[in-house]
């Protein structure tokens, strides 16, 4: 009977069947690609040492920040093909993805040329806080990783064309895809050279590029062919209206680049880098778990997305209650990984890295919030309902960097995830009350903008 049910639900061409089929395919694809980035860990900090590691982990995050910088263009398209493909308004769905792509291209190069002149006047071994016989190797690192955001700047956007049509299960294919080229040219320098810090960030900045271009290529000729870009269909027009919405994506995607991507800098800067190998480690940990999270969530928002266009609320509904279980479920598994982490770091790190329990603990208790706060967010982004998002987050970001580095420098880098989860709570509340009241139909004013 259930098994029945099960087939039934991941053969059919609903909205909940397309978003279970997206589910169940991306727990595979995902495990595997966890799988490597965990391995990837302690195979890099074997090559190049903590240290030189938590170099790339610091300018790692950089690279990081193209999934927030990308004045909110990518999840403004993915909204608005979403919402168009529903309607079987072909036409409109071109025009915005080829002119998001021509503006994305302008400005990437743009950046790309100005960064090469300002980047000669900038002391980057005193902004990373490198050691000394770095000094040189810091500058190539920073074009390499430069080169890298610029590329993806443009080509991350086969994500959200991918997941605007419910086919997130072929995304996480690409970011899979990159981790396998990762760990195979990490595997090869480990056995064939001697650590080198510039080799290592060469293959982990550039394997992702690699595969969304392989990838991006491929989908333009068979999945997403009728969605193909060209260069007769870029329009302005049709890039005002994505960053009509993509403003206010653009706003609260600066607010998480703040809030999310500045934690490896401040440690590096207050507390030295081997710390940031320390805290990556426990965070990666924990990470594995949400990334599970976000292979569900991906699917809602889409869903959302379509059902809020249509009027559905109550297949909305319906949504949200599930959701919420999941949120349940999740609660728990978070509770076992902080009780299995000490046997697991052991076997997974050894004696590479010391890592403190109570930092798990900190850490624990952050994605708790961070589960709450996304489950949330995911309903709130799909029927792009974002003015007080744009407010909380900018707010709670300023307050998060001092916050941050004074309690970092207090009690250390329990310190630093304190802050982030006192302003994540805060966050997660506000979030989760608007989401009730969007979906049932009770929001007005600030709460429906």
């Amino acid at each position: 009977m259930i098994i029945n049910k099960i087939k039934k639900a991941y053969k059919g061409g609903d909205r909940s069947s397309l978003v279970f089929k997206n589910i169940v395919n991306s727990i595979g694809i995902k495990g595997i690609g966890i799988l490597i980035s965990l391995l990837l860990i302690p195979m890099s900090i074997s090559y190049v040492g903590a240290a030189e590691y938590g170099v790339w982990l610091t300018v790692s995050s950089v690279i990081g920040w193209m999934n927030w910088f990308d004045f909110g263009l990518g999840n403004g398209l993915r909204n608005k093909v979403t919402a168009e493909y529903s309607m079987n308004n072909i036409e409109n769905v071109k025009l915005y993805v080829s002119s998001t792509y021509g503006f994305l291209t302008i400005i990437s190069l743009s950046f790309f040329f100005l960064f090469l002149i300002v980047h000669q006047f900038v002391d980057w071994k005193g902004f990373f806080n490198v050691p000394d016989h770095l000094s040189q190797t810091i500058n190539n690192i920073v074009v390499i990783v430069l080169i890298s955001f610029c590329a993806q700047f443009v080509l991350q956007l086969i994500y959200n064309l991918l997941t605007a049509v419910h086919l997130t299960y072929k995304a996480n294919l690409i970011m899979t895809f990159a981790l396998v080229i990762s760990i195979l040219g990490v595997g090869i320098l480990y056995h064939f050279t001697e650590g080198n810090l510039l080799l290592l960030v060469a293959v982990l900045a550039m394997a992702p590029v690699f595969s969304m271009l392989i990838f991006s290529l491929y989908y333009f000729r068979n999945d997403l062919s009728t969605l193909r870009p060209s260069f007769n269909k870029i329009d302005l027009k049709g890039a005002k209206s994505i960053m009509g919405l993509g403003s206010m994506f653009f706003l609260v995607q600066l607010g998480g680049l703040f809030l999310y991507q500045t934690s490896n800098i401040i440690i590096a800067k207050v507390l030295g880098l081997e710390e940031v190998s320390v805290y990556n480690v426990v965070h990666k940990y924990f990470m594995a778990l949400y990334i599970v999270v976000t292979v569900i969530l991906n699917p809602y928002w889409t869903g959302f997305t379509e059902a809020f266009a249509l009027k559905d609320f109550v297949w909305m509904k319906k949504a949200m209650a599930n959701l919420w279980k999941i949120s349940a479920f999740f609660i728990g598994m978070n509770l076992i990984f902080l009780i299995i982490s000490p046997y697991v770091f052991d076997i997974w790190i050894g004696d590479r890295l010391e890592i403190p329990f109570l930092l798990t603990v900190f850490l624990s208790v952050y994605f708790l919030f961070f589960f709450w706060y996304n489950v949330h967010i995911t309903i709130i982004y799909g029927v792009s309902k974002l003015k007080v998002q744009s407010i909380i987050i900018l707010i709670g970001a300023l307050l998060n960097v001092p916050l941050s580095i004074f309690f970092g420098k207090i009690i250390g880098l329990n310190g630093v995830v304190l802050a982030n989860t006192l302003i994540l709570g805060t966050l997660g509340l506000i979030t989760s009350y608007q989401a009730y009241r969007i979906v049932y139909e009770k929001a007005s004013g600030i709460w429906l903008k």
